[in-house]
């Protein structure tokens, strides 16, 4: 049970830095998750679902989020028009370099 409460204590770390990302950027860590993964190409859900760990359900959710505050725009793929792509919008790219500017202190020892 030990190791649960150490558990417990990295995940407060965690939303407390979700909270505070939220405040200072205007983005959830699941949406800047997202933002980092788009940075370097062009991906569809399932890719960003695997490089960040969100379940596939999530990552469709995140990125809704992301569509509506114009962060994030879809496509269809050029190969599979059966496939959805994001791409990082203007916005995305301003939300990006905010995100690798900031200043991290997270201690996440237990």
């Amino acid at each position: 049970m030990e190791c649960l409460c150490k558990i417990k204590s990295v995940f407060k770390k965690i939303q407390q830095f979700d909270q505070d990302l939220n405040k200072n950027i205007g983005v959830t860590l699941n949406e800047a998750m997202i933002i980092c993964s788009l940075s370097d190409s062009i991906k569809s859900s399932g890719e960003l679902s695997s490089d960040t760990g969100v379940s596939v359900t999530r990552t469709s959710r995140v990125l809704s989020a992301l569509e509506k505050k114009q962060i994030v725009k879809r496509s269809v793929d050029v190969i599979d028009k059966r496939k959805m792509m994001f791409i990082l919008t203007s916005i995305g790219l301003d939300k990006h370099q905010q995100i690798t500017s900031l200043d991290i202190n997270l201690d996440l020892s237990i």
